[in-house]
């Protein structure tokens, strides 16, 4: 292996990450987390030409032969930098001057990223100076994933700069680890693919209301802050994750976790009694399943909360009667396991939210709560006084609260989400009909076009499948047409707004079954080849949010190019164009060596309806069996000038 350390200019650092060749791979890399303070800092070392430490990277060549560099150590830096350059913040109130640099005056021109105007800014020599500060990189050659997460786990074991649960993540890719981590990223919003550009991860970091940086996700909006069992500090240090860690071993060894710092270490350290154990009982009750009935008892925990109020800290005001801002961990934990062990052991489902939330009233005071360690018994008696609070408004219903629509909302929000990172694999639009004034008819032209989204979805490749969102606004002002004309307030996702279909069945005079068949038809008739259009066929959903209706389109992942007729479509980025030439060449590279496999099966999906043919529920999943106790248990089987 060749590690010879060398300068790179910052110049040529900007250049590599506005080519897309600086990449993060979330499986072991944490979010962006420093303040802009921090990045002050940093920002003020490189202009006083002080050292900062080495950056490390690890080098990938694609198929193309072009390099990208996977960032192992480093990330905080170079995006303070880069968005230093691009004038996020500014240095003792003088901001960078882009005409300074044509790369990033490109890019802002290009739409990459906003430039400010009327600011102070640093005078061109300051601006050259800093352009030519060379930071020390590392770079060596990847060889393979292993090998990459054990050089992040070696570097970043000491914990320094690190929280406990990230120095537990750094460099372990267990199953458990995976799950916990996965999970997590969905229930906060943050939901990605495994590698993403390092210009995306602003999109999937966390901000809070002191420090606004423009990223995706606010903390005050995740549940975890919004329901007060969280502080913002504590969500930055990753104790959402150290949550669903403790949660997920609870489910797996089939009674309360004795949770401390230190037993939760020896979940994460390879090759200890505990990790093995967990491994073994996760392989048995199987990631997926796990992972789904989690984020949906959450999510029929969180819309219970939202029924009863709509409030913030509405889970921490029920259970204490002080006004105490203390993070509520174990009143959380005793309701969470509580709700699992209703709905995921014995299928029963929440029933009235007002009787069931005032019943927790004053839980906090009732609750044994330890301080470093905490014992199995501890817990179980904890889980059985909530369960005493409970259990009269939890009953019987078909279809269950695990497999109703509503329970599985955060899959439906993680989709919309990730439709603005994964641009190419979704697209979304604000319904069937015209937002003209008058003549609001069925846009036949539009469902004819999106034959070929759906072509050009399927050809981005066979690794993962993709999603058409009918019902779903991409501008702020298609979503303010639709309150004009149809009186229908769009619920925001991100930066997406859900309208839905329902108001376009009213407005043309027909059921929405009747709507959404149209559309059905319209795929049957159009001239996609089989066996994408089959499929497709099969996977048109109707998805109910909030009192909203979508229609959803799974695009399954192809084994080979798809046609509409005699012609292939493809992606460029959110839109969808004729693949010619080149185009249709690359697209062919795509598929080549695809070996054909039987594909996991992935934890279900957020299905309300399905139309046109009625299609029955999936069968419940194997009930778990119950700890003595009462706690859910796994199955045994299976300076100087103003900018003008």
């Amino acid at each position: 292996m060749s590690i010879t350390p060398k300068g790179m200019s910052l110049q040529e650092a900007y250049r590599l990450y506005r080519d897309d060749r600086f990449v993060v791979n979330r499986r072991y890399q944490r979010k962006l987390v420093w303040t802009v303070e921090e990045k002050q800092r940093l920002i003020d070392s490189i202009r006083s030409e002080f050292p900062i430490p080495l950056i490390l990277l690890a080098e990938r060549v694609s198929g193309g032969g072009l390099a990208s560099f996977e960032i192992i150590d480093g990330m905080q830096r170079l995006n303070a930098i880069f968005t230093f350059i691009e004038m996020a913040f500014d240095l003792g109130g003088h901001y960078f001057d882009i005409r300074e640099f044509p790369r990033a005056n490109q890019a802002a021109k290009d739409g990459k990223f906003t430039p400010r105007d009327g600011v102070d800014l640093l005078t061109p020599d300051d601006c050259a100076d800093f352009l030519d500060y060379n930071l020390a990189v590392t770079t060596f050659p990847a060889k393979s994933d292993d090998q990459v997460n054990s050089v992040f786990g070696r570097i970043n074991s000491n914990g320094k700069h690190l929280s406990p649960q990230e120095t537990r993540q750094a460099g372990v890719s267990t199953a458990f680890a995976d799950l916990v981590r996965r999970t997590s990223a969905e229930i906060r919003g943050d939901t990605s693919a495994d590698v993403l550009l390092l210009a995306q991860m602003p999109q999937i970091s966390i901000e809070t209301e002191r420090e606004q940086q423009g990223y995706g996700v606010r903390a005050d909006d995740t549940f975890w802050c919004r329901q007060g069992i969280l502080l913002r500090a504590q969500l930055r240090d990753s104790e959402d994750e150290q949550l669903l860690a403790d949660i997920a071993a609870s489910i797996l060894l089939e009674e309360p976790f004795a949770f401390s710092r230190e037993q939760l270490d020896q979940a994460y350290s390879l090759g200890s009694k505990l990790q093995l154990d967990l491994e073994n009982r996760l392989s048995k009750y199987g990631s997926d399943r796990l992972s789904h009935e989690i984020k949906t008892v959450l999510s029929v925990l969180r819309d219970t909360l939202e029924a009863y109020s709509a409030d913030a800290n509405c889970l921490r005001n029920a259970v204490r009667t002080s006004s105490s801002g203390n993070p509520i961990k174990t009143e959380f934990y005793a309701v969470f396991m509580t709700f699992f062990d209703f709905m995921v052991t014995h299928g029963r489902s929440p029933d009235d939210p007002t009787e069931l939330v005032g019943s927790l009233r004053g839980l906090a005071g009732k609750l044994d709560h330890q301080s470093h360690y905490t014992t199995t018994e501890g817990r179980q008696q904890n889980i059985r006084i909530t369960r005493g609070l409970l259990d009269d408004f939890f009953v019987k219903k078909t279809p269950p609260a695990l497999l109703h629509g509503p329970g599985l909302a955060l899959d439906f929000e993680n989709s919309i989400r990730r439709s603005r990172i994964e641009s190419s694999r979704y697209e979304c639009k604000q319904g069937l009909c015209t937002l003209a004034p008058t003549g609001r008819i069925a846009d036949q032209e539009l469902m004819s076009r999106l034959s070929n989204t759906i072509c050009a979805i399927a050809n981005v490749g066979p690794e993962a499948d993709g999603f058409l969102f009918v019902g779903v606004a991409d501008k702020k002002a298609d979503a303010d047409r639709v309150l004009a004309l149809d009186g229908v307030a769009a619920i925001p996702i991100g930066d997406r707004f859900v309208v839905g279909v329902d108001r376009e069945a009213k407005l043309l005079g027909i059921q929405l079954e009747r709507h959404v068949e149209q559309f059905s038809n319209a795929i049957r008739n159009s001239a996609l080849t089989d066996p994408l259009k089959t499929q497709v066929l099969s996977a048109i959903d109707c998805v109910e949010y909030k009192g909203l209706s979508v229609i959803r389109v799974r695009v399954p992942a192809q084994r080979a190019i798809s046609f509409v007729g005699d012609v292939a479509y493809v992606r460029d980025g959110a839109n969808t164009k004729e693949a010619r030439g080149p185009a249709l060449a690359a697209v062919v590279e795509r598929f080549l060596g695809h070996v054909p496999g039987v594909r996991g099966a992935g934890s279900p999906q957020p299905v309300m309806r399905s139309f046109p043919q009625d299609r029955k529920p999936a069968a419940p999943a194997p009930k778990t069996k119950v700890a003595a106790k009462g706690v859910p248990a796994s199955p045994k089987p299976a300076t100087g000038k103003k900018r003008k």
